[in-house]
């Protein structure tokens, strides 16, 4: 569904008449295939790595709030060589965070999540 967004402001002081000031009136959905977001009207780019920048008209930005949290911050891959039938188990500051079976052989865990923003 379409969302409509409105930022606005209102000011009045001693002896000034009282000012509404548009800051920005868009309309936004998700686009889940392209895991983004499209925004149609005035409005103002991320500041993730540059300075905002205000804009009219129509904007296709990611959104890494729809990845699987499988793919968000660092997780590690986890390779080895088992002699025999084995239990791996993964632990972080002490608590175990993945356990599995595996057959003799090399292995490979890859589906390991983040589990702090900070990658320790």
């Amino acid at each position: 569904p379409w969302r409509l967004r409105n930022n606005s402001t209102w000011s009045r002081s001693s002896g000034q008449t009282a000012e509404w000031k548009n800051l920005s009136s868009y309309l936004q959905r998700a686009v889940i295939p392209l895991k983004g977001e499209l925004t149609v009207g005035d409005d103002y780019t991320a500041g993730d790595f540059f300075d905002s920048v205000s804009f009219r008209g129509v904007q296709l930005a990611s959104d890494d709030n729809m990845l699987p949290d499988s793919l968000e911050g660092f997780a590690p891959v986890v390779r080895g060589i088992a002699k025999s039938n084995a239990q791996i188990t993964i632990k972080q500051n002490g608590y175990t965070i993945y356990q599995t079976y595996v057959s003799p052989g090399a292995f490979e865990i890859s589906d390991l999540y983040s589990t702090s923003s900070s990658g320790d």
